[in-house]
């Protein structure tokens, strides 16, 4: 699977360059609150509409990549903070979200976000102990809420599998 590159004009999603070192993260979200399933047009291109022009209040909004069960898009460049953890510590990390919609392959839309967390880790030399939940720079946001929950393997079963992907590098993306 390849990537898609859909980088935004630099505008309000850019926060500055990122300070690479060993306190770089990889924050995990997923694109709706709760563990409800959002309607099926809750597409990667409503979310990326969304980049472009946020909700009024929300102008600093961003992540780096979008991961579906079939599609991983990248928005922002890989140099770029973004605001996506609602705190100046998480701006520092790479963000990766997953979609959530009612036609989602959930399972395999996790595998292909741990694959990509997978390849991150290795090409940027990201411990396995920064990968964290967005809930971990913002404690009041229960995100992602379906992992935290126990759903779908849970948190433990999402780091498993990203340990298994890092093991296996026959199965990184090709990022640039």
């Amino acid at each position: 699977m390849n990537i898609e590159n859909r980088i935004l004009p630099f505008g309000p999603n850019y926060l500055g360059n990122i300070v690479r070192n060993s306190e770089t993260f990889i924050t995990i979200h997923e694109t709706s609150e709760g563990t409800d399933f959002a309607p099926e047009n809750r597409t990667i291109e409503y979310y990326e509409d969304r980049l472009k022009n946020p909700p009024k209040g929300l102008e600093q909004i961003g992540y780096h990549f979008l991961v579906s069960d079939k599609r991983v898009v990248q928005f922002i460049p890989l140099n770029f903070r973004t605001a996506h953890a609602g705190s100046t510590e998480g701006n520092n990390s790479l963000a990766i979200e997953r979609l959530v919609n009612k036609n989602i392959d959930f399972p395999k839309a996790i595998a292909n976000q741990a694959k990509l967390t997978a390849t991150l880790m290795h090409k940027y030399g990201i411990p396995i102990t920064h990968v964290v939940p967005h809930t971990y720079w913002n404690p009041r946001k229960s995100c992602p809420a379906r992992l935290l929950a126990g759903m779908f393997g849970g948190w433990d079963g999402f780091i498993s599998q990203v340990e298994t992907f890092s093991r296996n590098q026959d199965f990184f993306f090709d990022i640039l």
